[in-house]
């Protein structure tokens, strides 16, 4: 999404676009690794030193009421999504990166229309999460402690 077209989203649903806002907006819009909040924090402070977390929180709280964003929960800290089509994310239990896959897109997609169609349930929004270990921390595991 560009700046112009965040701008305009912003306004529509009525909320003050200021740059601190533009900022963490786009720290999330833009990412795909799910940022934390901290990450987000890191991401923007180079740009305003005097940004606060509440600051943060509060134009997360906006943007996932304005329907452009999510927050994923987890058990440590919770992740923020800006892909909002049903898909798979892929968690590692190592380094707790997150991405995105297209692979299985289609399967939630079915299970979704599924449980709509034959439960008599409104589905608002999903979540599938594969945890286990990214290439990166697969690698630097001790061969005993693999999977068989």
């Amino acid at each position: 999404m560009t700046q112009q077209e965040l701008v305009a989203w912003l306004r529509e649903w009525g909320v003050r676009v200021t740059p601190q806002r533009l900022a963490i907006a786009e720290a999330v819009l833009n990412s795909t690794d799910h940022p934390s909040v901290q990450q987000i924090y890191e991401r923007v402070r180079d740009h305003f030193p005097s940004m606060t977390l509440a600051t943060i929180y509060s134009t997360l709280g906006v943007l996932e009421k304005s329907g452009l964003i999510q927050e994923l929960p987890f058990a440590k800290q919770s992740r923020y999504e800006s892909n909002l089509e049903p898909h798979v994310n892929l968690v590692c239990v190592e380094c707790g990166n997150v991405v995105d896959t297209e692979l299985g897109q289609e399967a939630v997609l079915r299970l979704k229309s599924l449980i709509s169609q034959e439960s008599n349930f409104d589905v608002a929004w999903q979540r599938v999460d594969f945890h286990g270990w990214c290439r990166r921390c697969a690698a630097n595991r001790a061969p005993e402690a693999s999977p068989a």
